[in-house]
This record gives C-alpha cells, sequence and structure tokens, in this order.
C-alpha cells in the first residue's frame, strides 16, 4: 500500500511539473509575440488587423452560406418538368420553384407544391392557400394569396373545385363563379375525391361522407347515398360501393347493374362487364349479354390421398379436380371438363379421397363432407 502510494505521488509530482513546465511555456511564448507586435509599425499592425478580420468575415459567409444551401438550397431528387420549357425546381426546405429552361430563369417565389391533369391550368399551394397558374408559361392567372382558396383541384370541362369557409364550389379559368360554394366539407373520414367533370357529371361528396353526382350546374343527377363512386372507364360507366356491395350507373348516371355484386371490373373499350356474385364470376357486353359465362381468379391443383408410403406417411397424387377462386372463396373444378362442380362460396377446400372433399363455411367455419356433385355428405 505504501509503494503504491509513492508511485501515485511521483506521478503527480511529475504532471505537475509538466503543467508548470507549459505554463512558463505560453507565458514566454506570449510575452515574446507582444514584443514582437509592439515592434512592428503602426500601418503594418492595422494592415494585419484588417486582413484577419476579412478572413474572419470570409469563413463566416462560407459558413452561412454552407448552412444556407443545407437548408434552404436546391435539393434536385425531386424536380420534375411542368411543360415542354417549364421545370419544378425542388429545395431542401421541401418548397418548389418554377423555371423557365428557355430564358434561363425563375418564374415564381417559393410555393408548397403544384399539381397538374391534363389541363393546361395547374393547382399550386402557398402558405396553406390554393392558387392557379399556366403550365406552359409559368404565369400565375389565380393568385393564392388573395383568394385565400383552402383548398383547390385541377381544372376539367373548364371548371374546377375550390374551398372556402369549409364550403365547396366550381370557378372557371378567370376565377368567376360557376357552381356556388354549396357543398359542405365532409366531416368523416373517406376516399380523397377528385372533383373532375367527365363528359358533363362529377363525383361530389356530401356531409356525411356519402358519394354522389353533379352536374355542370351543379344539380345532383345520382343522390349521395353511395359509399364510393369511382371515376368513369371509357364508355362512360361508373362503378358505385353501397354496404359493401358493387353496381355499375351508365353512361347517363342511371343505374344499370344495382348494388348487390360482390365484385365488377369494367373492361372498357367495347369488352363488357365481369361480374361476380354468390360464388359466381361471369363476363356480359355494354348491352348486358352474357359472353363468357365462367370465369374465376385463379385455380389450384387438389392433391388426393392415395394411402401410406414406406414410413407411414399419406401419400399424396395429383387428382383429376382443382379448386378455383373467386373473390378469396373457393369452388371445386374438373379440370378435364372445365366444368365447376360448386360454387366458389368456401373459404377452404381439400380432398379426402378421389370422390370426396372437406369444405369451410366461411362464416361459420365449420367444416363438411361433399361428393364431386358438390352434394354434402356429413359435417365433421
Amino acid at each position: 500500500m505504501k509503494l503504491l502510494t509513492k508511485i501515485l505521488q511521483a506521478l503527480l509530482g511529475v504532471a505537475a511539473l509538466i503543467l508548470t513546465a507549459l505554463v512558463a511555456t505560453g507565458r514566454l511564448t506570449l510575452k515574446g509575440i507582444r514584443n514582437w507586435w509592439r515592434k512592428r509599425s503602426k500601418w503594418l499592425r492595422r494592415s494585419i488587423k484588417v486582413i484577419a478580420s476579412l478572413i474572419l468575415l470570409v469563413c463566416l459567409v462560407e459558413y452561412g452560406y454552407d448552412i444556407y444551401k443545407e437548408n434552404y438550397g436546391r435539393s434536385y431528387w425531386d424536380d420534375s418538368t411542368l411543360s415542354e420549357n417549364i421545370m419544378i425546381h425542388s429545395f431542401n426546405d421541401e418548397t418548389y420553384r418554377l423555371y423557365d429552361c428557355e430564358n434561363d430563369k425563375y418564374l415564381t417565389p417559393k410555393i408548397d407544391w403544384v399539381r397538374y391533369g391534363s389541363d393546361s391550368i395547374a393547382v399550386y399551394a402557398l402558405n396553406g392557400k390554393r392558387g392557379f397558374l399556366n403550365r406552359y408559361t409559368g404565369e400565375i392567372i389565380i393568385d393564392a394569396e388573395k383568394n385565400r382558396y383552402s383548398k383547390a383541384w385541377v381544372f376539367s370541362e373548364g371548371a374546377a373545385a375550390v374551398m372556402k369557409d369549409e364550403m365547396i364550389g366550381f370557378i372557371d379559368p378567370d376565377n368567376r363563379i360557376v357552381i356556388p360554394f354549396q357543398y359542405p366539407k365532409c366531416d368523416e373520414e373517406c376516399f380523397e375525391t377528385d372533383y373532375l367533370f367527365n363528359n358533363g357529371y362529377c363525383c361530389m361528396t356530401n356531409r356525411d361522407g356519402r358519394q354522389g353526382v353533379i352536374d355542370k350546374k351543379g344539380n345532383w343527377v345520382v343522390a349521395p347515398e353511395y359509399g364510393m363512386v369511382y371515376e368513369p372507364a371509357g364508355n362512360g360507366m361508373r362503378i358505385v360501393i353501397k354496404n359493401g356491395k358493387y353496381g355499375v350507373l351508365d353512361a347517363d348516371m342511371r343505374l344499370l347493374y344495382p348494388t348487390e355484386y360482390d365484385d365488377i371490373s369494367i373492361i372498357g373499350d367495347g369488352n363488357g362487364i365481369v361480374l361476380a356474385k354468390e360464388g359466381r364470376m361471369w363476363q356480359v357486353d355494354d348491352e348486358g349479354n352474357v359472353t363468357k359465362p365462367f370465369l374465376f381468379d385463379c385455380s389450384y391443383w387438389l392433391d388426393c390421398p392415395e394411402g401410406y408410403n414406406e414410413d407411414g406417411c399419406i401419400s399424396n397424387g395429383l387428382s383429376r379436380y382443382a379448386k378455383y377462386e373467386v373473390k378469396g372463396c373457393y369452388g371445386i373444378l374438373d379440370r378435364f371438363t372445365g366444368k365447376a362442380l360448386t360454387l366458389a362460396i368456401y373459404s377452404e377446400i381439400n380432398m379426402l379421397s378421389p370422390e370426396t372433399f372437406e369444405v369451410q363455411d366461411p362464416h361459420t367455419y365449420d367444416w363438411h363432407v361433399i361428393d364431386s356433385n358438390g352434394n354434402r355428405t356429413s359435417q365433421q
């Protein structure tokens, strides 16, 4: 213990000597610098002070510029093209500016974002407000800060939806109101509506989040009673959803198919509609004539137990049957004839023997045994 104490004392002494030497050296160096500085002329001392000040100023300016570039300078990664000669330049503070490539200059101050569709007019946001600009010239035609629209959508068929004081109306490119602010903002969370006119009709949402269709005069031509109204397909027909069931409106907004189907797909280009209901899927033309009576999403070959192998495990072989899928449920299909033996109404299907199957009810989750004709033989 005494030896350890002596070693520590010696180390502290050495550290004290080194620190004393450093202090003494520093004082002598500082004294030498002072003496050297006093012997210099006033002109030289002033020149050195000016140069040092300039160097410090340049360093501060460069440091400040680097901070500015990092936070507000160009980011490049989110640049996009607005039109042939107009670019949207992105910045690190998540803002944008329109840039004229032909004349090499910026056309707008920093804005929050720009959105556009097929029309020549784009919508932009600035400080939480919306305005409109010309896509091909970059000129602001409806000022966001002056008009103070809280929301706006792109133009379609000469009109654009805008929101003011929590009400939605429509304006023309000259900022004249063409449909009054008569539609209340939806208070419920619902699917985002684009408010685009197509062939004179536009999807609209009421305060409860239910959707319908209005015409160019703002009149409801389809009452807001649907959970969702799709944008029209090429033939003008729209899919509608009500209480989880699908229907179709024709091009004149008349109910072509009631909302009683499990799923509907409009193929377009005159190829008709695919309907799914109660385990069936089929295709009709635009006039409702059945063109393909049996369709399904996909199919899976079924294996059949054939006996036991040497290890005592069940040996399976490929059967002549497959399970086919329609909107998440399964039915039994004869692979050789292509004939459906059951509707696609089960949540799972397995083979028990070459001609018997076990099927699961998707609602009760009970298992049943059926034969190859779809007749129930027992319940497991």
